[in-house]
């Protein structure tokens, strides 16, 4: 018979962590799933602590030699029976409601092909690091999250549609580190909606030994590439890369591009960013017009912020960016926008004398010599009366 969900779970090296990514999944209140693993040719007991489970939904294949964590994914995807596929890492475990709240939805919403959750970050003694929280509105605002490398859906918390991944040829290995947010965001060009359960049903385990700790700058470079393609897709590859600059607000795109006419020819290709969105990704006029303002308003602040590279770039860039952004933002907005605007003009120079005092003050701040002086100074009763009462009243979790 088969199963709705395929939980996927390629394994490397895991034979101290996968027993409890397993129990994780054996622990789910969805039942109708196989869970397949795929050891990558491991050189520790992994295989061993796998099959020392007995239960008939597990299933294990081996890699003739070790191919990496992305030619293993698309094996697994030729390899699971179930329409739904839900990934899942050999140190990280599910809650236990995860794969029924996944199922709720993507049945519940034909158009959306991959959904996350929220996802809680631990460390090696499972003490709460940070949170991954996020929602994905509409269709515009999936769009803008995904423009502003901003989109909330972590890799191992995701459940998708197994046939619309397999149609764009699964994973692309050319873009390893990377290759789930460039899946999503070529699901999202080929017409597909992307959602989050606003529940935490995940535990991330942060440690040393895993790929996105230790190759984190080729990763990111990974990633930067595939934004790169998403966005020449909307409009065209010769500015792909400064409008991404420009919209992640990059410090890069200031000394990149900081004269007039870059900016203004930057200015240009948002316009055609724009008008592409509208034409490829069938975007109605109210998400159109949403996704316009979302991204005017985006460069706006972008122009404001660009006195942080300089007083004579900030004067040079931001008023052929603010005629992208500001001027053509709703009346009640521009309004406002503009006097901001201009008084960041006007105030450039006292705005970076001030920043450069506030980094001074950082670094001697953190000057190995001020230390045991900082030390001594929170040992003091004045420190202790100081920061109770700037805490009372605040939840100490």
């Amino acid at each position: 018979m088969t199963p709705k969900v395929s939980v996927l779970l390629p394994v490397y090296n895991g034979g101290d962590l996968v027993s409890t990514a397993i129990d994780s999944v054996l622990a789910q209140t969805f039942t109708d799933f196989e869970l397949l693993l795929i050891d990558d040719c491991s050189t520790d007991d992994s295989a061993a602590a796998i099959c020392a489970y007995d239960d008939p939904r597990i299933r294990l294949l081996r890699n003739e030699r070790n191919v990496g964590q992305v030619a293993t994914l698309n094996r697994g995807l030729r390899e699971v029976r179930a329409p739904y596929v839900a990934r899942l890492d050999q140190d990280d475990a599910c809650l236990p409601h995860r794969l029924e709240r996944q199922v709720a939805l993507l049945d519940a919403e034909p158009e959306v092909a991959v959904v996350g959750t929220w996802m809680d970050v631990c460390d090696d003694d499972d003490h709460l690091v940070w949170e991954l929280r996020g929602t994905i509105g509409d269709r515009a605002h999936l769009v803008f999250l995904i423009l502003t490398n901003q989109l909330p859906i972590a890799h191992p918390t995701v459940m998708f549609r197994r046939d619309p991944v397999l149609a764009l040829g699964g994973y692309d290995v050319s873009v390893k580190l990377a290759e789930d947010q460039d899946l999503w965001r070529r699901l999202v060009l080929a017409g597909h909606a992307a959602r989050v359960v606003e529940e935490p049903l995940l535990r991330y385990r942060l440690h040393a030994g895993q790929q996105s700790q230790q190759r984190w700058e080729e990763q990111q470079v990974s990633n930067r590439r595939a934004l790169d393609r998403f966005i020449a897709e909307l409009a065209g590859e010769e500015d792909a890369t400064a409008i991404r600059l420009l919209l992640t607000w990059d410090d890069e795109f200031w000394s990149a591009h900081g004269t007039h006419d870059d900016a203004a020819r930057v200015a240009g290709a948002l316009e055609r960013l724009l008008s592409g969105a509208r034409a490829r990704l069938d975007l109605t006029e109210n998400q159109a017009a949403t996704l316009d303002e979302q991204i005017r308003a985006r460069v706006t602040l972008a122009a404001r912020r660009s006195w942080r590279s300089g007083v004579l770039r900030h004067w040079r860039t931001s008023r052929p960016l603010l005629h992208a952004g500001v001027l053509r933002l709703p009346p009640a907005r521009r309004r406002r926008a503009q006097a901001v605007a201009a008084f960041v003009y006007a105030t450039a120079p006292v705005l970076a004398v001030l920043l450069r005092g506030e980094r001074l003050g950082q670094a001697v701040w953190e000057a190995e010599r001020v230390q045991p002086v900082k030390r001594r100074a929170k040992r003091t009763r004045a420190a202790r009366l100081a920061y109770r009462a700037a805490t009372r009243g605040r939840s100490t979790r």
